[in-house]
């Protein structure tokens, strides 16, 4: 068993960064002053990059002049003098700062054992202790010890890099910085959904969000070859692959569902098929589920399978915490959007609206119309609402049609983008010159529901 610690690593180190104060930028790059062990070699790592950062000479007299006493009340001079008389191999200093760094992870991982312990004595859910535990045990090892505030002007040369990037992707014709929607419309108009973002998708019933959502995921995993992952708390798997199957094939999923897709639509309903099985497309459908557990979930998930969307079917139907429904869903969304943080994805959560938008002559929805929280919106960085004139008008000039209304959006503009909505196969599409709705297709009579494409294994 090794120890928690290496004395003589941490020398040789601060050593090597005395002598050679070239090294200081690479070799500082993992480490914070809690990386050490001792309280005095912390002290000195401390000198070292204050005398760094105001641009003196960094040698053992200007860093010991910088500390002049240490904790324990001793000389830095002597101590910095012997530090770097003791030092064995500047041309080590690699293996020096990997090993304080490892021993430093070491002594994480022991306290999480006794954090845990405190977790797991403590009087929250199961599922809420996992998730603490999960996210102490993250934090871990993923650049924690970087500073928590930083110059402007230090996060201006790597924003460099990524106007260069976006300049790059322009020239080339790539335009979308995120996911692709599957709508062209909406993509130019959001830039694609991006990392990070929590994405509100909102609707009264039947106007199509899930479909919407479910298009995200779908065009996510088949066509851009991504990994996303589905929770449904109203749907189960099975109703899910229909879904995506009717979508992908564009297959009525009304023959899907009474079985005669498998003689009517059989090469359809093949290709899709093995277009799902091939794809990185996950669900879930779990009922009760709170967001402590979606996210141990998704952690999880992403540490096994990789993943790049989450979609969470719907906000209403989650548990939360709270001494009151709205407190409930404002617990909701906050951790939706910090599990959006925390994962470095996109996060779609879909959300019911309140019936005041039907009280209006204009029912297109408003934020205000979010339902039960004014927290949905706060948190949320784009808001989508799905409206389709004809769920409420049966004359509508607009049948087929539905209009995607940007709510709120950071960085982008408000307004709508018009698709078409193809209900029979579960699908939005993109809408073309001189696009006109398609004839609903009649279920075909046949004798077996069986068809040959039940036979073949893919």
């Amino acid at each position: 068993m090794r120890e928690l610690y290496n004395v003589e690593a941490e020398h040789g180190l601060l050593g090597a960064m005395l002598q050679r104060p070239e090294l200081i930028d690479t070799l500082s790059d993992d480490l914070s002053a809690e990386s050490f062990y001792f309280p005095e070699n912390s002290e000195i790592y401390r000198g070292i990059l204050a005398v760094r950062a105001a641009g003196k000479s960094v040698d053992f007299l200007t860093v010991a002049d910088h500390i002049n006493t240490l904790p324990d009340g001793s000389s830095a001079l002597a101590y910095c003098a012997e530090i770097v008389h003791n030092t064995p191999s500047v041309a080590s200093a690699g293996t020096y700062a990997r090993i304080v760094r490892e021993r430093a992870i070491d002594r994480a991982l022991y306290d999480l054992g006794t954090q845990a312990m405190d977790i797991a004595q403590g009087d929250e859910d199961t599922q809420a202790k996992i998730a603490a535990i999960q996210a102490a045990a993250l934090s871990i090892d993923t650049g924690a010890d970087s500073d928590d505030v930083v110059k402007a002007g230090d996060v201006l040369v790597d924003q460099l890099e990524v106007w260069q990037d976006r300049h790059d992707r322009h020239v080339s014709g790539q335009t979308l910085m995120g996911l692709s929607t599957g709508l062209k419309d909406l993509d130019e108009k959001l830039g694609g959904l991006l990392p990070e973002q929590l994405i509100i998708v909102a609707g009264r019933p039947a106007m199509g969000k899930t479909t919407l959502a479910m298009g995200f995921a779908n065009h996510a995993a088949i066509h851009q070859g991504k990994s996303a992952l589905v929770f449904s708390l109203e749907m189960s798997k099975g109703q899910l692959v229909d879904r995506s199957i009717a979508s992908e094939g564009r297959i009525p999923l009304s023959a899907i569902k009474n079985g005669t897709a498998c003689q009517t639509h059989e090469h359809q309903l093949a290709a899709a098929a093995r277009s799902v099985q091939v794809s990185k497309l996950f669900f879930s459908d779990k009922a009760g589920a709170n967001i402590g557990r979606i996210r141990s979930m998704a952690r999880r998930h992403k540490m096994r399978y990789g993943l790049d969307l989450l979609v969470i079917d719907y906000l209403q139907l989650m548990d939360g915490d709270g001494g009151n429904r709205t407190e409930q869903i404002s617990s909701i969304s906050r951790g939706a959007k910090l599990l959006a943080r925390e994962l470095g994805i996109p996060v779609v959560l879909l959300s019911q609206l309140s019936r005041q938008c039907e009280q209006r002559p204009n029912k297109r929805p408003i934020p205000s119309d979010l339902r039960e929280s004014g927290a949905i919106e706060q948190d949320a960085d784009v808001i989508l609402f799905v409206y389709r004139d004809e769920v409420y008008s049966e004359h509508s000039d607009a049948k087929g049609v539905a209009e995607i209304i940007v709510g709120k959006g950071r960085d982008i503009e408000t307004g709508t983008v018009r698709a078409a909505f193809l209900g029979q196969y579960n699908r939005f599409e993109s809408l073309s010159a001189g696009w006109k709705p398609e004839a609903v297709e009649k279920p075909a009579k046949v004798a077996s529901l069986a068809g040959r494409y039940a036979k073949e294994r893919f």
